[in-house]
């Protein structure tokens, strides 16, 4: 999961954050100018001095906190063309406080040196082969004869969470090719201190151990050399934290001599030298029924596969942890050493941090099937002698470096150092009255940001009325105003939806980027783009006319079952600025007449901004736009989710976030079939939606109930829930994805014209494709469940273009600008929805119709521009302001280039002003099918 985009090409690391030692001219080819597939300035960092092995010159990254970092990206000076200066060499330095020296960066074989470049434009990965934690980065350029030389990086890895500052331990094997290469701390002669390497890079060992691997994830040490002694590993922090756990991957290939350690022995302290005289000790039965364990029947080659050992920590408290692991045969191997643990804020005293005497039962060693991971039995020794006092972190008797025990009473406990012992009542007396300072200053500090949010609301309030007032007014002039009586409609209370922030325009970015067998490809088309109304770049439908001989039969003479679906008139087509593609000699729709229906009992948009806005009506749930329903699926699916194995999961990309968790795109191996066959051998693009770490119980609960739901859906058209990651943190479901990418990406993809001038994609495809998503609504509309974010960049396109309907949309980075995010955090895709969904937070089924006849114009319009690309948001609003009121001035979405009469119809019949007009998916997908016999999909 730890390689993302640091924010080099993306401009999340600012300008002032990138320097350089030098710059051949500051302003264009100076180190801002570094960013990997960016064209700015001159298009690159190009260094004073031509470079060669006697000059130095870095480009250094200030990535302000420590990340772990694991693979680099470089690129040369393209300058459009007249750059030809790029690094075929160089060198990586970085930096971390602890150290206080900048270290280079070198790989299991000791080589420094990295390969860069070999042109000026096409971009080079260097997966660094030991990653390594640091907070500042620096590229040196090398080059073993002089030359000039030009650079654009880029860094990719992840925060580093593990608040691990150090460790100290004993050195590998050095002869047994076992040694902790990428350690950076300080050698001293077996020992190393004070620096961090292979134990916790997130990388984990193989299985299987070969003898003539130089770069071995493992670090392994020998029994004969400690004399019968445990190995000892102190790993230093941050500040004080409560840990309920520690994670141990240790190696298990008996053949070898190496096995799961026997015993270990947990020690804390809070600064390194006087460590807790009782220990959490902890030892693995491996007799009984895993007697295989030890001693492997002859099937069993090596005795099993490596083994992630989770210690529970019980909530102890410290800053260094010493952790001892007894040999149970020759060799101990680690590759990754993993603590769960928290900030611990409170004052250490016997009376604030005392924990609880308990005792823990033996528990039977059950291996879990899909993880292989061993829970530790933990066995408390002589705590019936242990007073409470006595079992505090330092309390019960502490021990410095030499083993020499001190008493706990005494001065050198380093807890009652921090405060006076708790049996002063002075002290105590102090303790209560900073307690109820502390209370009284929050009481006045949440009165005061009440009192301050209260005057911002009005503000806001008053500001968004006079702007709506001015915005559905039909003067030009200034400060004119509506009266409410005007409307003659009988208002009533209820939920808002107008938002304070419709100010700002929301124009789609266009990304044509596909994401196929696991990789990225980047899109460009030469001579492509559309006039700058669209608001996308990179458009490569602008002028495309579809196909339309491939459909046999057309069926002219099915008609839709609504007895109106002929009747339609719209208003004519907008008069600002017309959409950027040139509309055939289609029959001018003429303007709707104002209908004589009784006025129904909704309020007018101008009414509702009055009233409080609470946004109830759209909040999306943990990771999903569709509303539902309280309680569990009636069918039980909620009973059992499949537990998939977390290490089957390769990251891809990181689509984004929400308020929740994380979204990524990861290739999964073995994802089961509909029928429950897996293959282990297939990999499968998959969408993983994670929470974050340390959620609470009610979210995680929520998440799962949500999850519940959506796995109870079993239609070919939907994509389905394919398991859960469980066991650790964090909890995440992983999703049906597809190989061919989002439907927008497909078709940018797809919509190419050929060599001979024809098009790949024909019009009974994209019929083909919108008829599977209404055949996806019919089976959600039977259900009555309502999806409330129905578009195209909510579909999946798979082989034989088979499309899925998933969820995911709302949370990835790449379709922010199809939502306005109001100030409550609500991602509204107001130029999807339905008027009375906007307006009066009505969502329904028909709702859907709506979205539906929009995503299929997206479809016919080949993703090629938003919906209503012309308007601001407000003028979105605006829109269905005319559509509440029903005054004949509302706009439609043109009809798309050849586009046939009786689909652009069926569009028309979905954005009826009356829910009961408009038809139903089961109507919808026979009608579309109809128009659509006779078409056999091409295999894709």
């Amino acid at each position: 999961e730890c390689r993302s985009a640091l924010g080099m090409e993306e401009g999340r690391i600012p300008d002032t954050a990138i320097t350089a030692s030098s710059s051949y001219e500051a302003k264009s080819v100076g180190p801002q100018n570094a960013r990997l597939r960016q064209e700015k300035n001159g298009g690159a960092w190009c260094p004073k001095a031509q470079i060669s092995s006697e000059v130095r010159e870095f480009l250094e990254v200030d990535l302000m906190r420590p990340h772990l970092i694991m693979c680099t990206e470089t690129q040369g000076r393209f300058g459009n063309g007249q750059g030809q200066e790029y690094a075929e060499q160089f060198l990586v330095e970085y930096w971390r406080d602890t150290l206080q020296q900048w270290t280079v960066y070198k790989d299991s074989r000791g080589h420094k040196v990295l390969s860069g470049n070999t042109n000026t434009y096409l971009v080079v990965r260097q997966e660094l082969e030991l990653p390594f934690v640091a907070s500042r980065v620096r590229f040196i350029p090398y080059s073993l004869h002089t030359r000039t030389v030009c650079m654009r990086v880029e860094l990719y890895g992840c925060p580093w969470e593990q608040s691990i500052v150090s460790y100290s331990a004993p050195r590998g094997d050095v002869d047994s090719a076992l040694e902790d290469l990428s350690y950076d701390g300080i050698l001293d002669g077996r020992q190393m201190h004070g620096g961090l390497g292979q134990l916790v890079d997130g990388l984990f060992g193989d299985d299987h151990l070969q003898d003539d691997t130089p770069d071995s994830r493992w670090v392994g040490w020998l029994n004969d050399t400690f004399g019968g002694q445990p190995v000892q590993i102190t790993f230093e922090f941050d500040g004080p934290r409560e840990f309920s756990a520690a994670h141990l991957h240790t190696s298990n290939l008996l053949s070898m001599d190496t096995q799961v350690f026997t015993e270990a022995r947990v020690f804390f302290s809070l600064d390194g030298e006087r460590y807790q005289q009782t220990p959490l000790y902890f030892s693995l039965d491996t007799k009984g029924e895993d007697d295989w364990f030890r001693d492997p029947p002859p099937h069993k080659d090596v005795g099993g596969n490596s083994r992630n050992v989770t210690i529970p920590l019980q909530n102890r408290v410290g800053r260094f942890v010493r952790v001892e692991l007894e040999f149970s045969t020759k060799w101990i191997l680690l590759s990754e050493v993993y603590f769960d643990s928290g900030k611990y804020s409170q004052l250490f005293g016997v009376n604030s941090c005392r924990c609880k005497k308990t005792s823990v039962d033996s528990i039977s060693d059950t291996p879990v099937s899909l993880q292989d991971e061993i829970i530790a039995h933990i066995n408390t020794p002589s705590l019936s002698n242990v007073t409470d006092e006595q079992y505090f972190l330092q309390q019960d008797g502490v021990q410095d470096t030499s083993g020499n025990p001190t008493n706990a009473g005494g001065e050198t406990t380093h807890a009652r150092k921090e405060i006076t012992p708790a049996t002063s009542a002075t002290n105590n007396h102090q303790a209560y009255i900073g307690l109820i300072t502390g209370v009284l200053a929050m009481v006045v500090l949440l009165l005061a940001c009440t009192v301050v949010l209260m005057v911002r609301r009005g503000r806001k309030k008053v500001a968004l009325l006079h702007k709506h007032t001015a915005l559905v007014s039909s003067s030009t002039k200034p400060g004119v105003t509506i009266n409410m009586k005007d409307l003659k409609m009988n208002m009533a209370l209820s939920t808002p939806i107008i938002n304070n922030g419709l100010s700002r325009s929301r124009v789609a970015a266009a990304k044509s980027k596909i994401i196929n067998d696991g990789f990225s490809f980047q899109n460009k088309v030469a001579g492509t783009t559309t006039p700058a109304a669209t608001g996308k770049a990179n458009n490569i439908y602008g002028h495309m006319v579809v196909d339309f001989t491939s459909v046999n039969s057309f069926q002219e003479d099915v008609k839709f079952s609504s007895p109106s679906f002929y009747n339609l008139t719209p208003p004519p087509p907008p008069t600002s600025r017309p959409p950027p593609y040139e509309v055939q000699n289609f029959p001018t729709p003429t303007k709707t007449p104002p209908s004589n229906t009784p006025i129904e009992n909704y309020y007018a948009a101008t009414d509702i901004v009055k009233t409080e806005r609470r946004e109830q009506h759209f909040t999306p749930g943990k990771f999903t736009a569709i509303k539902i329903p309280e309680g569990s699926p009636r069918d039980g699916s909620s009973a059992s989710f499949l537990e998939f194995p977390r290490h089957r999961l390769r990251l891809v990309e990181k689509l984004g976030e929400g308020g929740f968790g994380m979204v990524h795109l990861c290739e999964a191996e073995g994802i089961p079939e509909y029928n429950g066959v897996s293959s282990f051998h297939k990999k499968q693009l998959v969408v993983v939606k994670s929470l974050w770490r340390g959620s609470g119980e009610t979210t995680r609960q929520e998440f799962l109930r949500e999850v519940s739901w959506l796995a109870s859906f079993r239609d070919p058209n939907l994509t389905r829930i394919i398991g859960i990651c469980s066991q650790e943190e964090p909890l995440c479901v992983i999703q049906e994805h597809s190989d061919l990418g989002d439907l927008p990406q497909f078709l940018q993809l797809q919509s190419l014209v050929t060599d001979d001038g024809t098009s790949t994609l024909s019009y009974g495809c994209l019929i083909f494709l919108a008829t599977q998503i209404a055949s996806g609504m019919k089976y959600l509309e039977s259900l009555e469940m309502v999806h409330r974010d129905v578009a195209a960049r909510n579909c999946v396109v798979g082989k034989n273009y088979v499309v899925k309907i998933s969820d995911h949309a709302m949370y990835c980075g790449q379709y922010e600008a199809d939502y306005y995010v109001s100030d409550t955090k609500s991602r509204l895709p107001i130029r999807w929805m339905a008027w009375e969904s906007l307006l009066l937070g009505k969502q329904s089924t028909k709702s859907d119709v709506w979205s539906f006849a929009v995503t299929l114009w997206e479809i016919l319009m080949l993703c090629g521009q938003q919906p209503f690309a012309e308007l601001t948001s407000e003028q979105v609003v605006e829109n269905c302001n005319h559509w509440y009121q029903n005054d004949g001035l509302q706009r439609y979405l043109s009809r798309p280039p050849s586009c046939p009469r009786e689909i652009y119809d069926l569009m028309g019949e979905c954005w009826k002003r009356h829910e009961a007009d408009r038809p139903r998916f089961g109507e919808i997908h026979l009608f579309l099918q109809r128009k659509n016999l006779g078409y056999v999909p091409a295999n894709g």
